[in-house]
Order: structure tokens, then C-alpha cells, then sequence
């Protein structure tokens, strides 16, 4: 890597590609015997704060910086010795792109939203050396126009180069090798390797949640390493469109946790939560009234499961998905949820937690409409 001006650090699951690179960054900015300007974009601000910059905090507590004196939260950035360390959104923050030079980029999730014009622009004004991480999904503008036209460092890593990935995510990552319908994921997030994304299910845009639509929330139960998966959703049968926000997305919480998390993202405690109905132990205990904040009780009810996955997923391929920007666990999901048998109508068992929670409210409107009640 030494002399190169630009790495490419292709990726698949728990690679620890992301958090090897902010490492990097950090250390040549603590020993920089000059002042650099480092900059981490990615395509939104909200999706650098719950991925890559929440583990740039972790970095800098483990080598002992006081994480919250060097923050400047208005201005977005780290101070670094003599060094800055800044963060933004390209979509956010155009002027970041055709303007200010840097000495170090990163540009995280490259192939998520990030146009080849956005890495120009940026690339060519950094001096030092450029950053690009990624999982391959499939091919894109690194692999058709940087990689053949510019010089470069390749990597690529797997998440058997990660000896500190947590056991529960390796045996989840290993469990899916040879596993019928599981070939393409396990090529890309197991081996790293150029994917083929054939038969994505939803196709979406990036835009405002209305809020002058009637809401409610959907919520997936998660069980280690699986995440509880809450979102926010809107329908407007009129024009076809489903909105959708993402609230919750966390692991390892206990009852009492979940509902606290519940509680703080819903405004209006009557609100309606539809929740997987494979728990009926967890939405009873969310439903009482204990004591404490979380002894409020949640107007939640168990989805009816009538039909097959596929044929519920087909009446939401009738509506336009409008996804808000800074819901960036539902556009990984959504970027990466394909068909694993489209012909039997199967989907793959992968990248379906937020959509598994908007299913289950869409499906309770549906019900309802046909007098179908829980």
C-alpha cells in the first residue's frame, strides 16, 4: 500500500474493512508532524453516523482520545493533535464535493448512492491518498471505470481476515455456506467476491415521509445476532405508494429495552404497532402495564399471517417504495433482498427484518380493508 494515492478495499461481511481503513486514518493523522484534513463521506450523513463514524468513536476511545472534548457535533468533525478528522453526506453536502481540497479520503459503501462523478470530484481533490470499501454486490463504476484507468491498491477481504469478529456473527456468516438459494449471498458477503444481483425484489426511491397519511409501525422480534427491526409506515391506496422509516434496528435487547426503544421513537403512544405473531409471550408483555416508563402500555397487535410471503410481497410490488433518506438499514435491505427461487416464489432468508416489519402492517391494512380482523 505504501505509495499508492488510491485503495480499493472490496469486502464481504464482518471483513472489518471499514474499521481497518478509520484505523488507518487516525494514526497517520495523530502522527502527522503537520496539520491534515481527513474526510469521511458517504452518500448521507445519518447513514456515517450509525455505521462508520459510531466506529471511529469506538477507535479513538480504545486509543485513549477524549472522544466527546475532540467532537465538534455542529461542525462535524474530530480534531486530531494538529489534525481534523471531518464527516459529511455527499447528497447533503454538494459543496463538500466541488469544493474544499483534503489531504486523506474515505468514501464509505462506495457502491451505495455514490455516483462516479462524486468519487471524481472528490478524488481529485486529495492529495495524499483516497479510500473506497464495498461490498460487492455486483459490479459498478469502480470495476468498469476506476480500476482499469487509475492507478491503485487492491484489497480484498473476507470475514476470515477478521480474528476478532464475535463468534455469533461468524457461525451466522459461516452457517450460510453450500446453502441452497444462499449461492450468490454467500459469494459476496462470504468469499468477497463480484456478485450478481439478479431478481431483486423491490425497487425504490429516496424521498419524504408524508406525514399528512395516516401511520403505524411495523416491528420484527430479533434473536441474536438478528436485529429488532421497527419501522414506520404510511400507505396511500389512492396513488400506490408505501413510505417507509426506519425507527428501530438493534440487537441483544431484552423485553424491557425494546419497549423503551419503542417508546422513545413513537410520539403518539395509541399509535399502532403490528408485530410478528410468532411471539405472542413478547407482544403480551410489550402490551401490559407495568411499572416505570417502560410499564406504559403499547397499542400493539399480532400480525395475521394469511397467504405466503411471495404473495404478500407481490401486492407490495403494486405500490411505489419511498424510503427516507436516513433509513439506511432499509435501503441495505432492500438493495440486497432477491428472489432465492423466483419461479416457486421464495425469497431469500436474508436482509428481510425492516421488511418483514413493513410487510406486516401492509398486511394488516389489506385484512382490515377485507374485514379480516385480528
Amino acid at each position: 500500500m505504501a505509495g499508492s494515492k488510491l485503495v480499493i478495499n472490496q469486502g464481504g461481511q464482518g471483513s472489518s474493512k471499514t474499521w481497518s481503513i478509520l484505523q488507518n486514518i487516525y494514526d497517520i493523522c495523530k502522527h502527522s508532524k503537520k496539520p491534515l484534513i481527513a474526510s469521511i463521506a458517504s452518500y448521507a450523513l445519518p447513514h456515517l453516523k450509525i455505521g462508520a463514524i459510531r466506529d471511529l468513536k469506538t477507535i479513538l476511545t480504545e486509543y485513549g482520545e477524549p472522544v466527546d472534548a475532540i467532537h465538534n457535533k455542529t461542525d462535524h468533525y474530530f480534531q486530531i493533535g494538529k489534525s481534523v478528522i471531518e464527516y459529511f453526506g455527499i447528497r447533503d453536502n454538494y459543496a463538500k464535493v466541488h469544493g474544499p481540497r483534503r489531504d486523506i479520503l474515505f468514501i464509505n459503501e462506495a457502491n451505495n448512492h455514490v455516483s462516479y462523478d462524486d468519487f471524481d470530484q472528490l478524488y481529485q481533490r486529495t492529495h495524499l491518498i483516497t479510500y473506497l470499501d464495498f461490498n460487492p454486490r455486483s459490479e459498478f463504476w469502480v470495476h468498469d471505470t476506476v480500476m482499469p484507468n487509475f492507478p491503485h491498491t487492491f484489497i480484498k477481504s473476507t470475514f476470515l481476515d477478521n480474528p476478532w469478529l464475535p463468534d455469533a456473527e461468524f457461525q451466522k456468516i459461516i452457517s450460510k455456506q453450500g446453502k441452497k438459494g444462499f449461492e450468490n449471498w454467500w459469494r459476496v458477503y462470504g468469499e468477497g467476491e463480484i456478485g450478481v444481483l439478479e431478481g431483486q425484489i423491490f425497487d425504490y426511491t429516496i424521498g419524504e415521509f408524508d406525514n399528512a397519511l395516516p401511520f403505524g409501525y411495523g416491528l420484527d422480534f430479533g434473536y441474536n445476532p438478528d436485529p429488532d427491526a421497527m419501522v414506520k409506515v404510511a400507505i396511500d391506496k389512492r396513488r400506490k405508494k408505501i413510505y417507509l422509516q426506519e425507527e428501530i434496528y438493534q440487537t441483544g435487547q431484552s423485553a424491557g429495552d425494546l419497549k423503551r426503544a419503542v417508546l422513545r421513537q413513537i410520539h403518539d403512544r395509541s399509535a399502532l404497532i403490528i408485530a410478528d405473531c410468532a411471539d405472542p409471550r413478547m407482544i403480551k408483555e410489550l402490551a401490559s402495564r407495568g411499572t416505570g416508563p417502560a410499564g406504559i402500555p403499547l397499542n400493539i397487535k399480532p400480525v395475521k399471517k394469511d397467504g405466503t410471503v411471495a404473495e404478500w410481497l407481490k401486492q407490495m410490488l403494486d405500490y411505489e417504495i419511498i424510503v427516507t433518506e436516513e433509513s439506511y438499514n432499509i435501503h441495505k435491505e432492500l438493495n440486497n433482498y432477491i428472489w432465492s427461487d423466483k419461479k416457486a416464489g421464495i425469497p431469500i432468508d436474508a436482509f428481510n427484518h425492516l421488511i418483514d416489519a413493513a410487510r406486516y402492517f401492509f398486511m394488516f391494512q389489506k385484512q382490515k380493508i377485507e374485514h379480516f380482523f385480528i
